[in-house]
């Protein structure tokens, strides 16, 4: 069972200003900003293969649930993502125990992931397991197991 929200991702047109707004009128700061992220094993696990992206990870002073901001900077032709037509896209980031088992029952319960969990580092290098499944159009759900239970 899921047992911590790590983070909900928000993809946007305008990433400065998006950020100008939850910093300077909403109390948030910046863990960590990637400038341009992208690789078939990470585009591929998040459900977008080939896409690249400017991401920017912010937390607030009290430490609650994490927002994490996304700009596609490109997209291959063919698969353009959700939200271009002004819908939004979304993925809502969950912090598990038992990323192995939860993916088993998924599975049965006739949920495809996008991918087998796959090892990465967080961006501040960290290990992570993770997989991530899409719930309908324009909403996925990202789910990260951690060595540690700090969530990250």
């Amino acid at each position: 069972m899921p047992n911590d929200l790590h983070h909900v991702a928000v993809f946007v047109d305008d990433l400065d200003r998006t950020l100008h707004l939850f910093r300077n009128f909403f109390g948030f700061e910046v863990a960590w900003r990637l400038p341009k992220v992208g690789g078939s094993g990470l585009c591929d696990v998040l459900g977008i293969p080939g896409v690249e992206a400017e991401i920017a990870y912010l937390r607030t002073g009290s430490g609650g649930t994490a927002l994490e901001l996304v700009r596609i900077i490109r997209t291959p032709p063919e698969k353009e993502p959700a939200g271009k037509d002004g819908s939004a896209r979304v993925i809502i980031s969950l912090h598990v125990e038992d990323l192995d088992g939860l993916f088993q029952r998924l599975l049965e319960a006739g949920w495809t992931p996008f991918t087998q969990a796959v090892n990465l580092a967080s961006p501040d290098g960290h290990p992570i397991k993770m997989f991530c499944f899409g719930v309908e159009n324009g909403l996925t759900i990202e789910l990260i197991e951690s060595p540690t239970t700090a969530v990250d």
